[in-house]
């Protein structure tokens, strides 16, 4: 009998809500396998959020309070806090890992990245950073920058979530012999009694389920680099192809002005009863199971998560030629890549796909085909498993010649 690796997750954001790293988190967690290892996790259990309900019973869970300086009106406060309980919180984490003889520490944000990478300066163990953003997205502060370079250059492997992810980090310093590309998964779900979800995405959208018209739908919260503004500009030239369609908006509100602006070019051009706008929703696959196009206009999309969930629904997706979504879509068999980042390029695309049910039909069971070879949580673990593994055995070796 082998004995058990000791492995620590961390995540600073306990709310399931707050993007697609989260959720990544946590599945991470319910599928690494547990007779291999001992695992276990760390996050604000203090704080209000979803993710403490969903941890397994076999997980070992510490509070961990990382001080991120949050959006407030007390900004200078908020970081002054933040570098006051620096040496608290890693002396703190240094005593967890020595007393729970942690081997591996997998970090899913820059934040606990930095404390972590500091408390292997004192603490013999593996450091993995997961890197879920684009480092050109990440805020242009120096001391963001110190920080992300300090993990960087303290991480033993650094994850990249996509081919463009890991680009930007070799180009932002990043020695490119420790970045390994793992592409994200979702868990795999049967899609039962279709019908029954369809009427209820109908019924949660406001919207007649015995009308014809087509939905054409997006996910994502409202930030500039989500592309609301391009989808919704792109009903346009869509509706010259089929001027029987609907578009669908699906996130919370994430920048205040921008979604003000998305709001005011809806009502200038009248668009008010062609675009539903819903705010942050769960149960996505009810919504998803009713649109008929699923649209990812971000730019730059580090990854996608919402292209795994429309492929989970068999839904042809369209999105830009950039990014994550060009590594998961193949153009003209599971949906549509734009080469050219417009809102006109992108209702040519869309327009495309609106009279041609066969083709969606088609597209959508070759996304859903791929999706379970692909990029299902297990095909996305197993890739971290062996990282983990390796990390581990390095570690052995090193100890065994002291």
């Amino acid at each position: 009998m082998t004995n058990k690796k000791n492995i620590l997750f961390v995540e600073y954001c306990p709310d399931l809500k707050g993007g697609g790293a989260q959720r990544v988190f946590l599945n991470i967690l319910k599928t690494v396998n547990q007779a291999d290892y001992k695992i276990f996790s760390a996050f604000p259990l203090y704080k209000k959020g979803d993710l403490a309900d969903e941890i397994p019973e076999y997980v070992t869970t510490f509070n961990y309070d990382s001080k991120s300086p949050e959006k407030t009106g007390r900004k200078i406060l908020a970081y002054l806090e933040f570098l006051l309980f620096i040496p608290i919180i890693v002396f703190q984490n240094c005593y967890r890992l020595k007393r729970n003889s942690i081997e591996v520490v997998y970090c899913h944000s820059i934040i606990s990245g930095f404390h972590f990478a500091l408390a292997k300066t004192l603490v013999n163990f593996k450091l993995v950073y997961h890197e879920h953003n684009m480092a050109s997205q990440r805020p242009k502060m120096f001391v963001w920058r110190l920080m992300f370079d300090f993990v960087n250059s303290r991480s033993d492997k650094i994850i990249a979530i996509s081919h463009g992810v890991a680009n930007e980090l070799a180009d932002y310093g990043c020695d490119r012999e420790k970045i390994v590309v793992v592409h994200n998964g979702i868990e795999l779900q049967a899609i039962k009694d279709v019908n029954h979800l369809v009427a209820k995405g109908y019924q949660r959208l406001g919207l007649d389920s015995s009308n014809k018209t087509l939905l054409v739908g997006m996910i994502g919260h409202f930030r500039p680099w989500k592309g609301q503004a391009l989808f919704v500009e792109s009903y346009h030239t869509a509706c010259v192809f089929n001027d029987d369609i609907h578009y669908v908006i699906v996130g919370g509100i994430h920048d205040d002005a921008y979604y003000e602006q998305v709001q005011q070019y809806i009502l200038q051009h009248d668009l008010s009863d062609k675009v539903t706008i819903t705010g942050h929703q769960d149960n996505i696959p009810e919504l998803l199971s009713c649109m008929d196009i699923i649209v990812v206009p971000s730019v730059p999309e580090p990854f996608g998560l919402v292209v795994l969930e429309a492929m989970m629904m068999a839904k042809p997706v369209v999105a830009f030629n950039i990014g994550g979504p060009a590594e998961i879509i193949r153009a003209g068999q599971t949906g549509v890549l734009v080469d050219d980042v417009g809102s006109v390029s992108l209702g040519e695309a869309i327009g495309s796909l609106l009279n041609d049910s066969e083709l969606r039909r088609v597209m959508g069971c070759e996304g859903r085909d791929l999706l379970e070879k692909e990029f299902t949580c297990q095909v996305q673990v197993n890739h971290v498993e062996t990282i983990i593994n390796d990390l581990c055995e390095e570690l052995s070796i090193k100890k065994r010649s002291v």
